[in-house]
């Protein structure tokens, strides 16, 4: 019995999952002439913790660019680490970024390429 117990330890201690603060984000903007973006900021953490996180994002469009600041953090748990989401538009002109469009914030272990820890962070883009 003691050996089932080891199992699940060491399988708790390897599988951790990220808890975002609210999922999915929204962010709302205005497409206009110069400068059109908005932000919104959300909160996460990893259970159980976690060193050296970065994080990707990813948009459903070449239109819109979706940022995360920062891009790191040396540690992921236990306490909330808060993250600025901006989108823009990346067009030269900006009424035709306005739409609806999905974006995505995922975790890594130590660099873009390590393994995900989900779940991923949904962005809700919506440019008016």
């Amino acid at each position: 019995m003691i050996g089932a117990y080891a199992a699940v330890g060491f399988a708790s201690s390897t599988g951790s999952k990220v808890i975002w603060s609210t999922n999915p984000v929204t962010i709302k903007f205005t497409a206009t002439t110069g400068s059109s973006s908005g932000s919104a900021t959300d909160f996460f953490k990893c259970a159980p913790p976690v060193t050296n996180v970065v994080l990707l994002t990813s948009v459903s469009s070449t239109k819109i660019k979706l940022t995360v600041a920062p891009t790191s953090q040396a540690t992921c748990g236990p306490s909330y680490d808060g993250e600025t989401l901006t989108a823009m538009c990346q067009t030269m002109n900006a009424a035709q970024c306005r739409g609806t469009y999905t974006g995505t914030v995922t975790v890594h272990r130590s660099s873009p390429y390590g393994n995900t820890i989900p779940p991923s962070l949904t962005v809700n883009i919506v440019v008016n």
